[in-house]
């Protein structure tokens, strides 16, 4: 198993609290951890990863994409360009419109905003993972758009998952491989 982690927006991958938690574990079980990184000031954030995705990933072993806030927008869109792969895929509270986001919107940057697009209503089989104490962003609008096809599980946790259990998000996320 491969886990490819995308960050959100403000953060980095290899860095971040979760790709190390993710990190580790994949190491403990002789799986690859990879972090993709992207950055709001790029003109094309999808085919800088895509770039990354073929330089650092084997398209023979399972892969499992792993995006959170934003990153969780740019998951779904590299599912979009790779719809001949089997992709296994989780999204922690993924951002899928500006405008369910809770927090003040100018610091939003438009060149990052127009990149976003909202999932197709194909985007199935995944897990998603939404905390109803997300300080950032309204869980509901994801639900109500992608409940149908997906595996949603919601919890009292924040933005972040800091107050989710580190065995428990690494259980859900091996939960897809099964």
């Amino acid at each position: 198993m491969q886990y490819v982690y995308i960050h959100g927006f403000g953060t980095t991958g290899a860095n971040s609290i979760k790709f190390k938690k993710i990190k580790t574990h994949a190491l403990s079980k002789n799986f690859k951890a990879i972090a993709l990184e992207w950055n709001e000031h790029q003109a094309d954030i999808l085919e800088q990863l895509i770039l990354q995705l073929d330089n650092q990933i084997n398209w023979n072993e399972p892969i499992c994409l792993i995006g959170s806030s934003t990153g969780g927008n740019f998951t779904y869109q590299l599912l979009e360009q790779f719809t001949d792969k089997e992709l296994l895929f989780v999204l922690i509270n993924p951002l899928l419109n500006v405008e369910q986001r809770k927090i003040d919107n100018y610091n939003f940057p438009m060149l990052l905003a127009n990149q976003l697009k909202n999932p197709s209503a194909d985007l199935a089989n995944g897990l998603i993972l939404l905390g109803k104490n997300d300080e950032v962003l309204d869980y509901n609008y994801t639900y109500e758009r992608l409940h149908k096809s997906n595996k949603i599980i919601i919890g009292e946790w924040n933005h972040t998952l800091s107050n989710l259990d580190t065995a428990k998000l690494l259980r859900l996320i091996d939960s897809v491989n099964k």
